[in-house]
């Protein structure tokens, strides 16, 4: 190991009189969300998430969550950075598009109207009130109606093999749904990057959307993994780096051939972000269901990018049944699957950086186990992306064009030959 970590309780940064909940000012504000209610009870929640998460109960029983971006002493990647102002662009995003698809529906003709986003609304929160600075109460914070469930890694070993089935394909269809939406202004990158302030009105003076974000994929995506990188090396964290680099440079020009940035959640298949729904007991406990289990959302949403759908962690190393739920969920929208295994190749090694590094930003009792995981990963990949030296062209082909689709095209491999086994 390349530097020495100290494991520290996974929830020590939960809780701390430097950053005291102000319940007056909260008070203030939310009378003004909701005038005739008054605020009740407030409970912190236990979570491994970043953000300090709390549950609000209102005078009419109404439940809401108050989360605060992350306190002073969590160490932070550079992606990382911006997760509250993510998230709360994300789900005002995904509301705010399903709401004028609703109100546009009845005039437009059946072969222009857009398919629904598989339910995703109900799977995301939504977002009440956001602040993304620190005027109001010290702290960005945002105020969202309470999602229920529990994290599915605190119940897995409950659920039976066709239940984790049925979750494993409701995940596939999620991923799918959020692959509907496009970034608006055409850019590429994090949603926090590309997406406006939620609730904020555009400038008189603006005539359309400003273009927000990278201009390619390659860029964008290069900006995620040199960030992480850095990352790295800021903590002398051992690790491949201009092997990585140079891996990058020599095949990066297949990144250029995704030009539509489709949106993604980078955790979306993580067990400790994935929430779940059924007959749940005193202790937490699944109980038999006559409804059976249900997927319920995500605890956070603020990995959100725009870019190749194949960079959100349920692709790597997928199950039959989340391939199925992804095609069930609509059309083949992957570009240039023919080469999309060298970019997953790419993705998960990205991946595996993020896990190792990780663990030495915010170690946990079980940080050795997690990194020797992400090592192993990022060995397998760097293996396999040494193979393509004599396989891979590193003459950049041709940008497919409108013409090129007009004619006979040989049949294109399904997405499920593009899974790297471990």
């Amino acid at each position: 190991m390349s530097s020495s970590r100290t494991a520290i309780p996974p929830h020590q940064h939960l809780t701390s009189l430097m950053y005291a909940l102000p319940v007056r000012r909260l008070k203030e504000i939310l009378s003004h969300v909701f005038p005739d209610e008054t605020l009740g009870p407030v409970e912190e929640l236990k979570t491994t998430q970043l953000s300090r998460l709390y549950s609000l109960t209102m005078s009419d029983d109404r439940k809401l969550m108050l989360s605060f971006a992350p306190s002073l002493s969590v160490h932070l990647l550079r992606h990382e950075a911006a997760i509250l102002s993510s998230e709360a662009k994300l789900a005002y995003f995904v509301t705010e598009s399903d709401q004028r698809l609703e109100s546009q529906e009845p005039n437009l003709t059946e072969a222009d109207q857009v398919p629904k986003h598989a339910g995703l609304s109900a799977l995301i929160p939504k977002l009440l009130k956001h602040s993304p600075n620190n005027r109001e109460m010290a702290y960005p914070y945002s105020i969202f109606e309470l999602t229920t469930g529990v994290p599915l890694s605190t119940v897995a070993i409950y659920l039976s093999l066709p239940e984790r089935r049925l979750i494993d394909k409701q995940i596939g269809l999620m991923a799918r749904a959020l692959a509907s939406f496009i970034s608006p202004s055409g850019g590429f990158g994090s949603v926090n990057r590309v997406l406006p302030v939620p609730f904020m009105k555009p400038a008189p003076t603006s005539t359309a959307l400003e273009t927000m974000g990278s201009m390619s994929w390659s860029d964008a995506f290069h900006g995620l993994l040199e960030g992480v990188l850095r990352d790295g090396e800021d903590k002398a964290v051992l690790l491949p780096y201009e092997v990585i680099r140079a891996h990058y440079k020599r095949l990066s020009y297949h990144l250029d051939s995704v030009l539509v940035p489709r949106l993604l959640v980078l955790d979306i298949g993580n067990d400790r972000n994935v929430m779940v729904e059924r007959g749940l007991d005193e202790e937490g406990s699944l109980q038999p269901s006559a409804e059976g289990v249900r997927l319920a959302g995500l605890r956070s949403w603020s990995q959100g990018i725009f870019g190749d759908a194949l960079l959100a962690d349920c692709f790597d190393d997928p199950s039959e049944v989340c391939l199925e739920g992804w095609r069930e969920g609509g059309e083949d929208i992957i570009e240039d699957e023919d080469n999309a295994r060298v970019r997953m190749l790419l993705y998960r090694c990205f991946r595996a950086v993020v896990t190792i590094v990780t663990e030495y930003y915010r170690p946990q009792s079980d940080s050795s186990r997690r990194e020797l995981e992400g090592r192993r990963k990022l060995t397998s990949a760097l293996g396999e992306i040494e193979k393509l030296g004599t396989t891979v062209s590193d003459t950049p082909k041709r940008r497919r064009s409108v013409a090129d689709d007009v004619g006979p095209k040989r049949q294109r491999p399904r997405l499920e030959s593009m899974s790297i086994s471990s």
